[in-house]
């Protein structure tokens, strides 16, 4: 049951200014060009060290072990890197979910996919079910529907720049 259709649609909208904004934020602080140029970065030194291995170059595997703990920092920074924009999304996501409980309190729409965290349907992969959601979970529902559109088209864009 839809307790507003135009609800839902406002709900979505917000969800998807979310969504936008939060692709935005991690684009503006560069935190995917960032973790881009640390990933190529690990990866020639792996590349380079599998390769002294193989030709049982004791001088160069010498050498690139003492660049180690400099691929380390660089490993450990692009585990954080993610959690950067959490300052602005953690916020913002507050914010709205209080917006969206507040104005739409009574709205409840039932979907033919059940993403909640108990029992076992998102971990147990019984998710194709038809579930009811409050505003508060249509919008992460969304969110994530959203955010994974935004993702993939905000991708193709900027690749072909």
């Amino acid at each position: 049951m839809v307790f507003g259709t135009q609800d839902a649609w406002v709900i979505f909208a917000a969800a998807a200014v979310f969504s936008l904004l939060v692709n935005f934020a991690n684009r503006k602080m560069g935190i995917k060009q960032r973790t881009n140029e640390l990933q190529s970065e690990v990866n020639s030194f792996q590349k380079a060290y599998q390769d002294a291995v193989k030709r049982n170059d004791e001088a160069e595997m010498e050498r690139l072990k003492k660049q180690e703990p400099d691929v380390m920092k660089k490993m450990q920074e692009m585990m954080f890197l993610p959690f950067k924009s959490m300052v602005v999304v953690i916020p913002l996501f507050a914010v709205i979910i209080w917006l969206v409980e507040s104005q739409f309190g009574k709205f409840t729409i039932e979907l033919p996919i059940a993403l909640h965290l108990n029992g076992n349907e998102l971990f147990g992969l019984n998710v194709f079910h038809s579930s009811t959601y409050g505003p508060k979970g249509f919008f992460i529902v969304s969110s994530l529907v959203c955010g994974i559109i935004v993702e993939a088209v905000t991708n193709r864009l900027f690749k072909r720049k």
